[in-house]
């Protein structure tokens, strides 16, 4: 009796076996698609993301013969930072002045969008009314509808209030797209801060106001940097409204800008190459620093903890 029942609770050798088959193939699927292949698709990944780049950038080094030159010359033989130069200080295309006209538009713009969206973010994560959850799907549907939608009431509007070629004229119309997503990313990035933290601060004697400045703030620092990058960067990258509502040189901002680099008989590659590397380090620079805010900015609202 004793031996059947060690027979029978013994597991059968195929059984075993056929998982161990198994679990090696598994392991060894992981180790290959984890390993090279892994690396490898990350890799090509890489190289089609940062090729366009890193061409723009030998053109930009290229002296004019070598743009022109046959067969094509793929690394700059002679490296200059002419059309660096050039492309700063030409007067045709000033772009200097243009890098100026975005950094002051974006920053105005990332700092009213910042202040605006805390404010009404805040308020609609908190406080209960008629209409709210219909605001927060007003504002989310925003997003669903392209720009070029409203360039003719705006052009219209701009142009009886003699806005046309003016910092107000693009400022008001990026804050117009840049708010309503905000309002609703920082709405659900509010809503998974407890609210036991805010309720102690106002029972220590702080009004409403000063528990937002002094404990959601902080709290929400992750948040509001995410808020502040999308608005820099739509209203650096923007180019619609900077074409439609500007038509003097020295109001263009860099988008625009660099539209006048393409002639009608021929197109400015060294300094166009240039302007674009130029146009291209704020916001590099910005994402270096910040990145690691962002990405928590951007994921934190998604859970409630």
């Amino acid at each position: 009796m004793l031996e059947g029942r060690r027979s029978r609770e013994r597991p059968a050798p195929w059984s075993t076996g056929g998982a161990r088959v198994s679990r090696g193939r598994g392991d060894l699927a992981e180790r290959v698609l984890g390993g090279p292949v892994l690396w490898a698709g990350l890799g090509l990944l890489t190289a089609f993301a940062l090729g366009p780049f890193l061409w723009v950038f030998l053109t930009s080094l290229k002296p004019r013969a070598e743009l022109y030159a046959t067969p094509l010359v793929y690394l700059p033989q002679h490296p200059t930072l002419a059309n660096y130069v050039d492309a700063w200080t030409s007067k045709l295309t000033p772009f200097s002045r243009f890098f100026a006209n975005s950094l002051w538009v974006s920053s105005v713009t990332m700092i009213a969008t910042t202040a605006i969206s805390i404010l009404a973010g805040y308020a609609l994560a908190r406080f209960r009314f008629g209409g709210r959850d219909l605001l927060l799907l007003v504002f989310l549907a925003t997003q669903m509808f392209p720009a070029v939608l409203l360039i003719a009431p705006l052009l219209s509007q701009w142009y009886a209030l003699g806005l046309i070629d003016t910092y107000q004229a693009l400022i008001y119309s990026n804050f117009s797209f840049t708010v309503p997503f905000t309002v609703w990313m920082l709405v659900g990035y509010f809503n998974s801060i407890p609210r036991e933290l805010e309720e102690s601060a106002m029972i220590d004697g702080c009004g409403r106001f000063g528990a937002l400045c002094r404990v959601i703030l902080p709290l929400a620092a992750p948040g509001i940097a995410a808020t502040a990058i999308f608005a820099f960067v739509a209203s650096w990258s923007e180019l619609l409204f900077a074409i439609t509502f500007t038509s003097q040189t020295e109001m263009r901002t860099l988008s625009a800008g660099l539209l006048l680099m393409v002639g009608q008989y021929e197109i400015q590659w060294g300094q166009l190459s240039a302007g674009v590397i130029i146009s291209t380090v704020p916001v590099a620079m910005l994402f270096t620093f910040l990145q690691r805010h962002l990405i928590r900015g951007l994921t934190a609202g998604a859970l409630k903890g």
